[in-house]
Parts: C-alpha cells; structure tokens; sequence
C-alpha cells in the first residue's frame, strides 16, 4: 500500500521517498530529474573510468553532447 502523495514541499525537495514491506525499504522514488542528473553522472563516471583504464571511448566533447549539458571545457 502506497502513501498518499506528498505535500507540494517535499515534492520540491528532490529527496527521495522510500516504499517499505515489513518495516524493510524495497523500493525508492525519486524525482524525474534527478534521475537524468543520477544518470548523466553514472555515465561520466564510467567513461572516466574506462579512460584511466586505458580503454578506448569517446572524446569528452562527444559524452557532452550525448549527456546534453556537461561543460567538457572544465573537464578536460
């Protein structure tokens, strides 16, 4: 059973809302954009990881552009 929405507040808060069985978390909500924002930084990670590695990818001006938004300038 899922409980009623949240006031507007925490809404806006970008804090996410934990769904619990049994007293234990199973599940979280969160935000839309703050979802892109968690993925747009999984995806840098992983590139910056996979350069420090030594392995191939693309340039930092191109997961810019995929990303849509990342300054590549500061990055680099």
């Amino acid at each position: 059973m899922l409980p009623r929405a949240a006031p507007a507040e925490e809404r806006r808060s970008h804090r996410p809302v934990t769904i619990s069985e049994h007293g234990k978390p199973v599940a979280a909500l969160i935000n839309v954009d703050e979802l892109a924002d968690r993925e747009d930084r999984a995806a840098l990670a992983a590139h910056l990881a996979d350069k420090a590695a030594g392995r191939g990818g693309i340039s930092l001006e191109e997961l810019d552009v995929a990303l849509g938004g990342i300054d590549a300038e500061s990055l680099a």
